[in-house]
């Protein structure tokens, strides 16, 4: 199959990912922002399960169920697609929470209430009233899926970016292989153009505000909370997450011993966490800038969402000019490539948690650790270990980029697993995810008590208005 018919193949599978996602996105962000307490914190961590989990992880245990379906091409489509749909879901998710639509509940209800018969303007209105962020959600999906390349790399998926990975491993001159990605390139760079035209319509009143309050979520006759969400993301964790992880855990345990007695891995996981903790910081401290206008988040997350595959040519290129020749077998390469795919995932936490400034300030006023705690302190350290665990998994610009000596773990592992599932292999993919989960849950396990010591010593202080009184 050609690049031109791969690329249609992927530009199809995008549209209908990105569809899915436009669909489903809305009414779920709206029961998720209506959610409160421990409940949230639950829904919330079954939505981002698949999304986090690394793609080496999902294809690795499928592989042997994927190669069986390549006798009926359409079945392994129709599994590669749904895969990765669950993995995209969750963006458009987080985008629409953002943008929520800019009509508030009472105008929907008099629009229901005075609906013009004319089914065109009613769609009319429908389109309008949802405002600039189903577009913007449909559009980031698209691209992420259009320049998915881990998924499909053991699956054997006829993509353009398995292609171009192939070819660029094989020896292909780059400028060839840059000659061949000009077709997708010039997809995504219009994708980006019409998101970044919908960027431009949002209001300037809405920058650093939080998002509008949604409509109540759906209700079952009975009167309680309806059951599909929680159906729907129990689900997704399910397949995407516990599955793979618990597929790879039953293979590994015959290699477990064999991995203890000859533990290889050690260069690669101090290689991952050098650039998984570097690139973590550069891009959450250049997300922190960036959010300031909506042009310069733009500008930072834009390349991102060409996909690591891109980006790693690209810096590739940029790196064997003669300017910056000398810094071409340097960490610098990864550590820039890495940086620019984290971007659009750490604007996105930024936004998520951001605290209303007036809040905060008035928190600090007052000397409170706790609230500066969970305002400011939990939230950026819970961005910085997410943005470390998608650097640490990652494998696409580390095939390309990595500097002689310095082979992040999966990297090492995608080569291997092109070779089969051995028990010994499955036990090196169980301990390289298991690294990264394991320095969260200890972070975790020390920030809870200094998190108790600062509600224990917080100096009970009586607010200016209360003496006023007085």
């Amino acid at each position: 199959m050609s690049i031109g018919a791969q690329t249609t193949v992927a530009l199809a599978r995008a549209l209908a990912i990105g569809a899915v996602a436009l669909a489903g996105s809305g009414p779920l962000s709206a029961w998720l922002a209506a959610r409160r307490g421990r409940t949230q914190t639950l829904a919330w961590t079954l939505l981002l399960a698949p999304m986090f989990t690394p793609s080496l992880l999902i294809s690795y245990a499928f592989a042997k169920f994927a190669l069986a379906l390549i006798a009926g091409p359409w079945s392994r489509e129709a599994l590669y697609g749904g895969i990765l749909a669950l993995k995209l879901i969750p963006v458009a998710v987080i985008v629409r929470v953002l943008l929520p639509s800019p009509l508030s509940a009472e105008a929907r209800h008099l629009h229901r209430m005075l609906a013009p018969t004319s089914w065109m303007r009613r769609t009319k209105f429908f389109v309008r009233g949802a405002g600039p962020g189903p577009w913007i959600a449909g559009g980031v999906v698209f691209l992420l899926a259009f320049s998915d390349f881990e998924l499909a790399s053991l699956w054997s998926i006829r993509t353009w970016t398995v292609a171009i990975f192939d070819a660029q491993t094989g020896g292909l001159a780059i400028g060839e292989t840059l000659r061949l990605a000009l077709s997708p390139l010039a997809v995504e760079l219009l994708v980006l153009a019409c998101i970044f035209r919908c960027a431009s319509r949002l209001p300037r009143a809405s920058e650093g505000r939080a998002p509008a309050r949604p409509e109540r979520a759906a209700r079952s006759s009975d009167g309680s909370p309806a059951r599909t969400p929680w159906c729907y993301l129990t689900a997704s964790a399910a397949l995407v997450c516990l599955l793979p992880l618990a597929l790879v855990a039953l293979q590994a345990v015959a290699g477990l011993r064999t991995l203890a007695g000859n533990f290889i891995l050690a260069r690669e996981l101090g290689a991952s966490a050098l650039f998984a903790l570097g690139a973590a910081l550069s891009a959450s401290t250049l997300a922190g800038l960036g959010r300031r206008r909506l042009t310069a988040a733009f500008l930072l997350g834009a390349p991102g969402l060409l996909g690591a595959l891109v980006i790693s040519l690209l810096v590739l290129v940029l790196f064997q000019t003669p300017l910056l020749r000398p810094a071409y077998d340097t960490p610098l390469p990864l550590l820039f490539a890495l940086t620019l795919v984290l971007l659009p995932l750490a604007l996105l936490l930024g936004a998520l948690h951001s605290s209303p400034s007036p809040a905060l300030h008035l928190a600090r006023q007052f000397g409170s650790r706790r609230l500066v705690w969970e305002m400011e302190t939990r939230p950026t350290l819970t961005s910085l270990g997410l943005l470390f665990c998608c650097a640490w998994f990652d494998f696409t610009t580390s095939s390309i980029l990595a500097p002689v000596g310095l082979t992040p773990v999966f990297a090492r592992l995608h080569n291997l697993a092109h070779y089969g599932q051995t028990a010994v292999l499955s036990a090196m993919m169980l301990a390289a995810f298991a690294v990264p989960v394991l320095v969260l849950l200890l972070l975790v396990a020390l920030a809870g008590p200094r998190a108790r010591k600062a509600r224990a010593t917080e100096p009970s202080k009586t607010p200016p208005w209360h003496s006023a009184r007085e």
